[in-house]
């Protein structure tokens, strides 16, 4: 007969629990810069949650200014656009995959 493992409990005083960030902004695409949990509430609620921290810290590189210098006046447009190149970027690769695949089927037969 197995025995069950009973899981080991950790006392409330050693578990670290990280205290979540407070939201201080409303949300809206103009308050510039946006918070970094804003700009993942936004990427999660897109479906690209994986997106949320590269496209932050790209323009966070940046300081939230264009290649001339000029401040941009809305995240969520740039986040728009970001999504929108990511999924034609992963169309893209997917073509050529099936194509590369398709390709080396002709040559093997």
């Amino acid at each position: 007969m197995l025995v069950k493992r009973k899981a080991k409990r950790i006392p409330a005083g050693r578990r670290y629990v990280p205290e979540p960030e407070l939201i201080l902004q409303q949300g809206f695409g103009t308050e510039m810069p946006p918070q970094k949990v804003l700009v993942e509430i936004y990427f999660d609620q897109k479906g690209f949650t994986g997106q949320a921290a590269l496209f932050y810290d790209f323009y966070e590189r940046s300081q939230w200014c264009s290649p001339r210098g000029t401040p941009y006046r809305n995240w969520k447009l740039l986040a728009g656009e970001w999504i929108f190149n990511y999924e034609q970027e992963q169309k893209l690769r997917k073509r050529l995959r099936e194509n590369m695949i398709a390709g080396l089927l002709r040559h093997s037969v």
